[in-house]
């Protein structure tokens, strides 16, 4: 795979190059910088799900690299381009896979706005993992379309919408694309006390031979809630104690066109609560709920939900008691998280396993000139 993504190291050739002459022609009406920076993570997940209907058992090890490079002028606007590198541990060939990433920042006190296929951490709503299984998360790093985001500063409350198309018009995938939006507003200052909602709108395309089966799929999920979140509570006043617990109302509308043609609309709620203390978490997150909210997993699978598959109990059931450590050393740019996790979905006991090592380092070189142009 790695060699139909040689053209990558050429892109950034032509973009050194083009920044090169940029300062050197004479032809920068402003300041700029110039920015670099590169993430690193290597992921081991494992998990034990023999007792378990419907699922399976695995292991993902590997390692994922992601320099880029770019511009940033008048503060606010920034033009980057990276690559994502992944190697799966096992494989002989030289890179599993290489993914481009290329995208355009606005950044200013209360609105953010993303263009392009930029990172999937510039979203701040969805990451339950009823809608992004982090091991998706790690495999798929990046959004392909638009962001846009409205923070207020006076308190943590923020609203955001995004687009991420993920399947090019083609026989066998038709499209793919997903809307998804996410708000939260504080009911006091100090943002305890918070409300808000995640939304996803999946739509799966793949092909028009009937005799396949496959068809044309919408997948809607609508997760209002009420939480409270505190990242420093002196307990006993000796240890400083963080808790963070979300309630949530769990609404899905999901309707394959070509075959049953009818709305599924399992729901339920969830119960989120973790107290942590020096880095060390303790948590547990219970769903329950009428019906599966995979409705189409097994005819679909992975390539129509992206979320945890333990979802997809028919008991409407999933719990998961965790016990995990995440820390970042060295003026944060070193980060480890491991943990275990004991998970029941109404037809028995399992385990995940996972520990993640990552680095993110980034710096700028100012171009600032004196001339302003020839």
């Amino acid at each position: 795979m790695f060699s139909d993504d040689l053209y990558m190291p050429r892109v950034f050739r032509y973009l050194m190059l083009l920044i090169a002459l940029h300062y050197g022609g004479g032809y920068a009406l402003f300041a700029q910088d110039l920015k670099l920076g590169v993430e690193f993570a290597t992921l081991f997940d494992n998990t034990e799900y023999a007792s378990m209907k419907g699922v399976e058992s695995g292991t993902l090890f590997g390692a994922r690299l992601t320099p880029e490079v770019g511009l940033e002028w008048q503060e606010h606007n920034t033009l980057m381009l990276g690559a994502d590198l992944y190697q799966d541990f096992g494989h002989n060939k030289f890179l599993s896979k290489a993914k481009l990433q290329l995208y355009y920042a606005y950044k200013a006190e209360k609105v953010r706005l993303y263009a392009g296929i930029f990172p999937r951490t510039a979203m701040r709503g969805l990451h339950s993992p009823l809608f992004f299984d982090p091991a998706y998360c790690y495999y798929n790093n990046s959004i392909s379309g638009v962001l846009a985001r409205y923070v207020d500063a006076e308190s943590p409350s923020y609203v955001e919408f995004a687009m991420d198309y993920t399947g090019m018009r083609s026989y066998d995938v038709r499209e793919s694309f997903a809307i998804m939006s996410s708000g939260k507003h504080s009911f006091d200052i100090s943002g305890f006390l918070s409300y808000g909602y995640d939304f996803y709108m999946g739509h799966y395309a793949k092909d028009y031979n009937p005799e396949t089966a496959d068809g044309v799929v919408d997948n809607i999920m609508l997760t209002p809630f009420v939480g409270y979140e505190n990242r420093g509570v002196a307990w006993m006043g000796i240890w400083p104690l963080t808790i963070d617990a979300r309630l949530s109302y769990v609404q899905s509308l999901q309707r394959d066109r070509l075959n049953e043609n009818v709305w599924e609309h399992p729901l339920g709620g969830e119960l989120y609560i973790a107290f942590g203390w020096a880095g060390l978490e303790l948590s547990n997150r219970l769903y329950v709920g009428k019906g599966s909210l995979l409705t189409y997993y097994n005819r679909y699978g992975s390539d129509l939900y992206h979320g945890m598959p333990l979802y997809r109990s028919e008991k409407g059931f999933y719990d998961a008691i965790a016990l995990s450590y995440d820390r970042w050393f060295f003026k944060d740019t070193v980060g480890v998280t491991a943990g275990i996790t004991m998970e029941y979905d109404g037809t028995g006991w399992g385990t995940r396993q996972w520990l993640q090592v990552s680095v993110n380092l980034n710096h700028s070189v100012s171009l600032k000139r004196n001339k302003t142009i020839d």
